[in-house]
């Protein structure tokens, strides 16, 4: 496996804990809407690829997604569309951060 692959693989499977947050009720909103515009500015800053942050929060909305459906067998919908609109905010947060870094910085 290389070394690219192992790392989306570490990313999936932590999105597979992550998704397990979303059962705390009083973090679900944040989880799913601040989370991944923040992890994927600190993610960016940190020089970590888009592949890797889109991966944790498609992982995560796949992650809700089985776990409700084995659980209450509903909003198995709602969570599928969570794995696709969570990468995209993540994606703003990113693009942001790198969007705004490449800028030359003005001279005083």
């Amino acid at each position: 496996m290389s070394r690219f692959t192992s790392r989306l693989v570490l990313a999936a499977a932590l999105g597979q804990l992550v998704a397990q947050l979303g059962w705390i009720d009083p973090l679900f909103v944040p989880l799913v809407l601040a989370g991944p515009l923040l992890t994927g500015a600190v993610l960016a800053q940190r020089r970590v690829g888009y592949a890797w942050v889109a991966t944790l929060w498609a992982s995560t909305g796949i992650g809700m997604t089985w776990a409700d459906w084995l659980v209450n067998r509903e909003d198995v919908m709602f969570h599928l569309a969570l794995a696709v609109v969570m990468p995209l905010i993540a994606g703003i947060g990113w693009g942001v951060v790198k969007v705004t870094a490449r800028r030359p910085r003005a001279r005083v």
